[in-house]
This record gives structure tokens, sequence and C-alpha cells, in this order.
């Protein structure tokens, strides 16, 4: 009898863990419609959203948003393609905002307004969860 609920108690456990998992399947970094890029580079999006980069590549002048901190995408986004934990973001923004290099991305409430954002903003970037993706903007990246 004891051994049964062991291997229940453990079967529920590993239920419980993947029921955990992520609900994003796959973060992209959208475009504005008419961007003169076909796509990025990891690398490209990484010194883009630090502020390292402030042009698209063969286009113009890049234009920026994040979600608001605590939003699952904006965790994945900044983990699978920044490499970088909320409070490494606060402390890296802090240092670039006292040195007059730069200025965070502004930040906006979920995948709807930063998909609206990015279809009204010519060069405008974002990122959102794959399932709100349609032909209204231009997936650069895929972030699986």
């Amino acid at each position: 009898m004891k051994t049964t609920r062991r291997a229940l108690g453990g079967l529920l456990g590993l239920a419980l863990m993947l029921c955990t998992v992520s609900v994003w399947a796959e973060v992209v970094v959208i475009g504005y419609p008419g961007i003169a890029v076909d796509s990025l580079s990891a690398k490209q999006v990484v010194k883009i959203w630090l502020g390292k980069s402030k042009r698209i590549p063969g286009g113009g002048k890049a234009k920026v948003v994040d979600q608001k901190p605590g939003s699952g995408v904006r965790d994945e986004f900044y983990k699978k393609a920044v490499n970088k934990t909320e409070s490494q973001l606060k402390s890296y923004w802090a240092k670039v905002v006292f040195t007059g290099k730069g200025v965070p991305p502004k930040a906006l409430a979920d995948d709807a307004v930063v998909k609206e954002w990015v279809m009204a903003t010519p060069d405008g970037l974002g990122y959102v969860d794959s399932g709100s993706v349609d032909d209204k903007v231009k997936v650069l990246l895929r972030l699986p």
C-alpha cells in the first residue's frame, strides 16, 4: 500500500511539474509590416534591445518597445534572447541611464498593445507570443 501511494505521489508530482512549464511556446520579434529587413539575428536583437545599436540593419532608426515587467512574455524574451533576468536588466539600465548613454525601451501592457504599436510605427520593433501574430506585422526572429 505504501509503495502504491509513493508511486501515485511521484506521478502527481511529475504531472504538476509538467503543468508549470512555460505556457509560451514561442516568443517572436515582430516589426512594422513595411520594415526594410526580412529577418534579424539573435545578436542584432540583443544589441537593439540593450541600446547598443540604434539602427535597423539596412534601414532606419530602430524604435523599440518592451512588455511590462513581470509579464511572462517579457521574462521569456529576456531569458531566451538577451540572457538576463529582470534584476540584471534593472542594473544594466540603471548604469546606462546614469552615464547618459541611453534609456530603456518603453514598456507596453501586453501582446495586443505591442502589436498595435508596431503596426502603426514605421521601423517599430516589439516581441509577442507567437500565437498573437498575423499578417499585419512582420516576424523577424523566432525564439523557441
